[in-house]
């Protein structure tokens, strides 16, 4: 490292392995879940490159990882099914990438970073027609975010995050969203340890249902106050 700047290099591996727990094995008949006693041990292998190049008050980072799951529980919706939610065993391939870059100019610091998912999937001999968790994700997702620190009293934050999901056949809003918050910090001069805060979440009211059918968060506002000592 020199002058501040730095690369950064990674190679991983991983495995990991759990049984189900007894929701998704236990004998369910009935309700808003239903159980399958025939599934076996989960199994996962993870390998991931990545690095991080840092220039003055630039940083760029990223990874590429390719994940192998076997026997992996998904909550699968069938129009054959009696319960809202089955668990079904699912063996399944992800690609992924992810790329951040982070400025910071005086006062001012900004984040980007975009994540791109691709699954390849198979389901054995069963049949679904909707998945509320393994193909439940963001093929494409963007995030922009800044923080302004104009004085030791006042700092403003803003994140975006604009995605683009996987097809779902239960999701009634579109597939995409776009969610912005806003943040004020204040931090009075004549009580030290002290934050006044401010927020705005989802400011834009997206009606995106991150779990499919069921209704989105919508617009957030909260206020508060925090001590430390």
């Amino acid at each position: 490292m020199t002058n501040g700047n730095s690369d950064n290099f990674y190679l991983s591996y991983s495995e990991a392995s759990q049984v189900a727990g007894y929701v998704a094995t236990g004998d369910f008949k009935g309700g808003p879940f239903g159980a399958n006693t025939n599934l076996s041990r989960e199994t996962s292998h993870n390998i991931e490159v990545g690095g991080a190049f840092k220039r003055g008050n630039y940083t760029l980072a990223g990874a590429l990882f390719h994940r192998w799951d076997n026997e992996l529980i998904d909550w699968t919706y069938s129009n054959n099914a009696t319960t809202a939610r089955s668990a079904k065993a699912i063996d399944i391939e992800t690609f992924g990438v992810e790329l951040i870059a982070s400025k910071r100019w005086n006062t001012i610091e900004a984040i980007a970073s975009y994540t791109h998912l691709s699954k390849d999937e198979d389901y054995g001999n069963d049949s679904i027609d909707a998945s509320f968790y393994a193909l439940n994700y963001a093929k494409h997702r963007f995030t922009l975010g800044a923080i302004w620190t104009p004085s030791e009293i006042f700092q403003f934050r803003i994140d975006n995050e604009w995605r683009k999901n996987e097809d779902n056949a239960l999701r009634e809003s579109s597939d995409s969203a776009l969610f912005t918050h806003f943040g004020l910090s204040i931090y009075p001069p004549q009580l030290k340890n002290m934050e006044l805060f401010f927020a705005i979440d989802n400011a834009w009211d997206d009606d995106f249902q991150d779990v499919p059918g069921t209704p989105g968060r919508g617009d957030q506002y909260s206020a508060g106050v925090t001590f430390s000592w």
